[in-house]
């Protein structure tokens, strides 16, 4: 099987023959490189790409082919189409607020969002901050201004790309906005967003609906074009606990996640949902949602991805199985935790092995090919 014949056939329960490995991605570019120095990873390859702008338009041969080498080389059964969409798990493409380059240094980088924000990014150590949000408080909402989702020059390319990585046998995926992050990551400071929420909540709800809007506008424009997969970050929680009540969550974001998935099942296509935290509140109501893949069910934050399998609860195929600290620990451990995982998970039912927050720049050469190479083995049913 192909690995997107693997991939439909498990979100379809249908018999197939591993379990497919979808990494996070990695803290930056240099990290990639410095881990992978046998092939050439593609241009495009992190969501702020140093030296350029966003070159909305088809790839070219030799950065398919980088792409295809890099996907390989990772284990990944899916291309997530669009410039900068295959470093770090639901950023960049089309279908999200992109950024430009203000300034370029050796080791950091102003960009500037489409709706007005900025990001300050350091690679060595790993950190970046949002700053100058377009609105000061949620109230501020009639004066955001966003890019035209309809834009057919936005998808330049987009089509052929989809063409080709399906025809090389890999699950295509498009990037989203988040409903409930989309606002505070591009739109709103994170606190003055959750206290809104409470002080604001006629003003808030106006801030996720716009940003709703607009999100469900870019999914239509790359349903169209043939992609598989529709990825969308929305963290709902914390280690401990929700962000949003239920009560919220069930007013305000459940109708778009399901709208969401019921647009994406007309196209024939599935939805990945990325939720850190423990949702374990919502995660019924989530479910509900018809979202396909839900991720990172991290046993850290309480998120348990074999006790999920055995209860059977609805069609959602559970992502992760990973532990926040994973990376940190000896190789032995590591191994002894991946050994028990696969073994339980593959017992229970369908599932995607993910890490939970992508491939530190404390992992060394060694142990990286180790972990492929014993991840690859584990992943053979």
């Amino acid at each position: 099987m192909t690995d997107r014949e693997t991939m439909l056939a498990l979100l379809k329960g249908e018999p197939h023959d591993s379990v497919p490995v979808w990494f996070m991605g990695f803290d930056n570019d240099d990290v990639a490189r410095g881990l992978n120095p046998e092939i050439e990873l593609p241009e495009n390859l992190y969501h702020n790409p140093e030296g350029s702008d966003y070159p909305w338009e088809r790839l070219s041969d030799e950065e398919r082919r980088r792409t295809i080498d890099y996907s390989r080389a990772v284990l990944k059964p899916v291309v997530v189409v669009g410039w900068g969409a295959n470093m770090a798990l639901g950023h960049g493409g089309p279908g999200e607020f992109h950024f430009r380059i203000l300034e370029a240094g050796e080791n950091e980088r102003i960009l500037q969002c489409e709706t007005g924000s900025k990001r300050l990014i350091r690679k060595h150590p790993h950190f970046y901050h949002d700053y100058d949000y377009p609105l000061k408080t949620a109230g501020d909402v009639d004066r955001l201004e966003l890019p035209d989702p309809k834009d057919p020059a936005r998808y330049r390319g987009f089509a052929e790309d989809v063409a080709f990585f399906r025809e090389a046998g890999f699950f295509t995926a498009a990037n989203l906005n988040g409903f409930f992050s989309g606002p505070h990551y591009f739109c709103l400071d994170y606190q003055e967003f959750l206290m809104s929420l409470l002080l604001e909540p006629e003003n808030a709800r106006r801030l996720i609906d716009r940003v709703g809007e607009w999100t469900i506008a870019a999914a239509e424009e790359v349903l169209a074009r043939g992609v598989d997969c529709l990825v969308l970050c929305d963290d709902l929680g914390s280690s401990d606990n929700l962000l949003v009540s239920p009560e919220l969550y069930e007013r305000w974001i459940l109708p778009w996640h399901t709208r969401l998935s019921s647009l994406a099942h007309d196209h024939g296509a599935f939805v990945h949902l990325h939720s850190h935290g423990n949702i374990n509140k919502i995660l019924p109501l989530v479910v509900s949602s018809g979202v396909d893949m839900l991720d990172p069910f991290d046993v850290y934050e309480s998120m348990d991805l074999v006790g999920f399998l055995n209860a059977g609860k609805g069609n959602t195929v559970p992502v992760g199985g990973c532990h926040k600290f994973f990376f940190e620990w000896d190789r032995d451990t590591q191994n002894e935790y991946l050994t028990a995982l696969f073994s339980r998970a593959k017992a229970a039912g369908p599932w995607i092995f993910m890490d939970t927050g992508g491939i530190p720049e404390t992992v060394s050469k060694e142990n990286y090919d180790f972990l492929i190479e014993r991840i690859a083995e584990l992943s053979k049913r």
